[in-house]
């Protein structure tokens, strides 16, 4: 690809991620909502909105193109490690926001335009296509922490939209045998990628067997109606813990009797064969242990997701080694029933690898043999703590260019995103 013709790419991705990240705020029925806290630990909705802003004025406009900062106070106010949530400052209205990222997106863009984008970095500064990949995957990822957040608020704050989709699953429950293979895990090959999915390592992955599609909501119901959460000997004393505090007993956003779940729009019966979610770590370890299974090490499910016996090698994404564009169909803001997607099938018939829900891992988030930090430590290494857990593939929501098998998502593990399930795996008999 041209100088020119990466530059034109570009500009696009930028201008077409900005007019879906201002879709979902303009989903809120007010802007009261967008200021207000959504739930413990997270921000208004509205300084999600400046930062993405300050994220890409900093990396492009000042540490890659070498110019002064549009807004200083900005850079201040919304870049979370200068500013802890609970010294915010009372945020601006949303027209000065947007007015400050349109200012700033064209600013990019007049770079890109005249910018090497093939070229080496000058004076020591970050190169422009590195740079260009990283702002874009940036909002791409907060775009999705946003529509999450969205999702958790009630009906009443959010306009109306498509209803959640439903059907039957594809097949009936089934496992795949995968193979001892000796993989390069990891970032391979051309395309950005971030420092905790480098450097690439060869492993010998011994065999196993991995469900072929996510945990279906009639599948964890099973496990609520028989107990699970009252039996001890499925926790680990971390889980048990957790759940005692916390007093949970369904999924996120689930009620019961009968069960009934929360999309994003509206609350309504379960849908049987759609992928529970709204689960932490702990509890989809005691799911597992339940089936008589376990969570798959991150490195299982990346050879599940990418390992092309027909090449003897891994594939970037579950489809190929090209990137498929960009969203393929309209947002459906909803999970669809597991197996139904046959486009997000890996070559071992790992079925929804992306686009339904990411999956949790039994992996620590750590940094691969060799790693090294770029271009800030905050992004991956300040979250080497034994707490954060590893999750794999995508959800419904995930941009394509995030659905390359070597891309590590991380969250703590009492969170329970709307956005994460799980798929179970066991050794090989």
């Amino acid at each position: 690809m041209g100088p020119q013709t990466l530059a034109l790419s570009g500009v696009e991705r930028l201008r077409s991620v900005r007019a879906q990240t201002v879709q979902l705020f303009d989903l809120v029925t007010s802007e009261s909502v967008l200021r207000s806290e959504p739930m413990p630990g997270f921000r208004p909705l509205l300084w999600h909105l400046a930062h993405i802003g300050v994220y890409q004025n900093y990396w492009m406009l000042q540490r890659c193109a070498g110019e002064a900062s549009i807004n200083p106070r900005y850079d201040i106010y919304f870049d979370p490690i200068k500013t802890p949530r609970e010294e915010a400052p009372v945020l601006p209205n949303r027209t000065e926001i947007d007015a400050y990222l349109d200012e700033t997106l064209e600013r990019v863009v007049a770079f890109i335009e005249r910018a090497d984008l093939d070229g080496p970095p000058l004076d020591g500064r970050l190169s422009p296509a590195y740079a260009l990949a990283l702002v874009y995957e940036h909002e791409c990822q907060h775009q999705e922490t946003i529509a999450f957040v969205l999702q958790t608020l009630p009906s009443s704050q959010k306009k109306s939209g498509p209803a959640p989709l439903t059907g039957s699953r594809a097949a009936a429950a089934a496992e795949i045998a995968v193979p001892s293979v000796r993989a390069w895990i990891g970032a391979r090959g051309a395309g950005f990628a971030y420092d905790n999915e480098l450097p690439p390592q060869a492993l010998d992955v011994p065999a196993f067997s991995i469900d072929r599609d996510l945990t279906t909501n009639a599948e964890y119901a099973q496990f609520i109606e028989r107990g699970g959460y009252g039996l001890r000997e499925l926790w680990s004393d971390e889980g048990w813990a957790w759940k005692e505090r916390t007093g949970v007993s369904l999924p996120l956003g689930w009620s019961a009797q009968p069960f009934r779940e929360r999309t994003f729009f509206s609350e309504i019966p379960l849908r049987e064969d759609a992928p529970v979610t709204g689960v932490s770590w702990f509890e989809a370890q005691a799911y597992a242990a339940f089936r008589g299974r376990r969570l798959p090490t991150e490195f299982e499910w990346e050879v599940a997701a990418a390992w092309d016996p027909a090449r003897s090698a891994m594939r970037r994404f579950p489809w190929g080694d090209e990137e498929n564009g960009e969203r393929s169909r309209p947002l459906t803001f909803s999970t669809h029933p597991v197996g139904t997607r046959r486009e997000n099938t890996s070559a071992l018939g790992l079925n929804d690898v992306c686009a339904n829900l990411w999956q949790w891992t039994s992996s620590p988030f750590l940094g691969y043999p060799g790693f090294v930090a770029y271009p800030y430590p905050e992004y991956s290494q300040a979250w080497f703590d034994a707490d954060h857990y590893v999750a794999r593939g995508g959800s419904w929501y995930t941009y394509p260019a995030l659905a390359r098998t070597s891309f590590r998502n991380f969250y703590r593990r009492h969170f329970r995103p709307a956005f994460i399930g799980i798929r179970c795996a066991r050794d090989a008999r």
